[in-house]
């Protein structure tokens, strides 16, 4: 029966990839501001910063899903309260036993519009850059190479496919920044991304096109005294038909030691009609480390045994300031 699931699965998925592609997702969102939204680029609680996100899913399923991104973004010019700010997006995205890859190389500019007093801010951002896509025909088998009993390898493939393409792609993006008070502070956006809805076809089909991609997010960080705070955060995104809800909280814990003076961090989101996602976190100095796991809950856990998907993500913030401010309350994450 599980066999019948998987194959269940499998046929479902080269449905949608004959249809639409989809872009790749991430479960600690937040973690990788580029990716979420172009104007996020130089929104951050000091100078400059650089990250990267791992993740591996549906490894109990099919050949693993391995996504990974790693990012850097800094002010290019300050104008008083306002800067102009530029980043470096690069991601890759392996899916399947064919092992369908999207390279992506994306350059992020962003104007961070100061609103009257530190941490309050409107930014406007734009992505542009190339994604290179390939598959691994070798690996995979056809149905002209059914010999009757099993899949050939020694029979021909029939199947006429395209050589990798490499596409320019681009976004943009709106985010507003608050911090109205020491203790709260509202982090909100909306992005497009694939605005020029390019062309990807292995079959010479020349109306298969990416579809654009909507998202909305929100984030706020609330704190309780210098050692407790929670974080909430939404994201909502929208492509070609498919949609992802991702609602929850962090919970932080600010350890008041002069040896080891760090913030602990403990999650849970839920990803609509898909998983449960547990995560675990700490900011220390100047790095932000999160782990986290989703937990299968739709349809598919019965094939999967609910084990979804593995993503581990480091945030380093580089500061001029010193490290821990003589006054430090718990801050929200650096991300």
């Amino acid at each position: 029966m599980t066999k019948l699931y998987k194959i269940a699965f499998l046929a479902s998925f080269l449905s949608i990839g004959v249809l639409q592609a989809q872009d790749i997702h991430f479960s600690q969102y937040n973690a990788a501001p580029l990716a979420l939204n172009p104007a996020l680029t130089g929104v951050a609680s000091c100078d400059w910063r650089v990250g990267g996100t791992y993740r591996n899913q549906w490894n109990s399923v099919t050949t693993p899903y391995v996504t990974y991104e790693v990012f850097g973004d800094m002010p290019i010019k300050k104008f008083g309260d306002h800067k102009l700010a530029g980043g470096l997006l690069l991601y890759n995205d392996v899916s399947g036993d064919g092992k369908l890859t999207n390279l992506s190389a994306m350059g992020n500019v962003s104007f961070v519009l100061g609103l009257g007093r530190p941490d309050h801010n409107l930014s406007i951002g734009v992505q542009g850059g190339l994604m290179h896509k390939s598959l691994d025909y070798l690996a995979l088998t056809w149905g002209n190479q059914w010999d009757g009993s099993g899949f050939s390898d020694d029979l021909p493939s029939g199947e006429d496919l395209g050589d990798a393409m490499n596409k320019f792609n681009m976004g943009a993006g709106i985010a507003y920044h608050n911090k109205v008070s020491p203790n709260f502070n509202i982090t909100g956006g909306f992005a497009a991304f694939n605005l020029i809805s390019p062309n990807e076809t292995f079959l010479g089909d020349e109306e298969n096109k990416l579809g654009m991609r909507l998202a909305g997010h929100l984030k706020a960080g609330i704190t309780f005294g210098k050692n407790f705070g929670v974080i909430p955060s939404v994201l909502f995104q929208t492509q070609s038909g498919a949609q992802e809800i991702i609602v929850g909280t962090d919970l932080g814990y600010f350890l008041n030691n002069a040896n080891f003076p760090a913030t602990f961090f403990i999650g849970g989101h839920y990803r609509l009609d898909d998983a449960v996602i547990a995560s675990v976190g700490m900011d220390y100095k100047n790095f932000h480390g999160g782990i986290s796991y989703d937990v299968n809950t739709s349809t598919l856990q019965d094939a999967s045994g609910g084990k979804g998907g593995l993503e581990i993500s480091l945030v380093y913030t580089g500061c001029i300031l010193p490290v821990i401010p003589k006054n430090y309350v718990m801050p929200c994450p650096r991300y």
